[in-house]
């Protein structure tokens, strides 16, 4: 069941308002729009509507929007980058220290002053490492 919203006058009228009608049907839409009254207050209704939507301004979101948005975005990006750098600058004293305490540490129970000793790394190759590890799993 099709619903016709539009009689084909109807149809004819606002099929010309966005393109050229045939010369025949142009003068049958006049003859019509003459003799139907209630037609013709559509026509007028549709022109007015027409007309409304024509002078509506479209919704904008101002000048320079994008720049506005842009901006916002590096000022952000910049507040974030400093809290970071507070972050760990709040901290860094800190970490200074434990690295020198440790440091500090190996150097005085070291038995010897090497690079590999004060650094806490030892005297291990990797062959030792392997065979502990092998080992280790041998055993568990």
């Amino acid at each position: 069941m099709r619903l016709d919203f539009f009689s084909p006058e109807e149809e004819m009228f606002l099929h010309s308002l966005d393109s050229r009608l045939p010369e025949g049907d142009l003068v049958k839409l006049e003859l019509t729009l003459q003799q139907n009254s209630t037609l013709k207050s559509k026509a007028q209704q549709y022109l007015q509507l027409r007309e409304m939507l024509m002078q509506k301004e479209t919704d904008s979101f101002g000048p320079f929007f994008a720049e506005r948005i842009l901006h916002q975005i590096k000022q952000r990006t910049q507040e974030i980058d400093y809290l970071i750098l507070f972050f760990f600058k709040k901290y860094q004293l800190v970490i200074i220290g434990i690295v020198i305490a440790l440091l500090a540490a190996n150097i005085f129970t070291a038995e010897e002053l090497t690079l590999k000793s004060i650094l806490g790394m030892g005297e291990q190759t990797i062959e030792d490492i392997i065979s502990i590890d092998v080992y280790k799993n041998i055993t568990e």
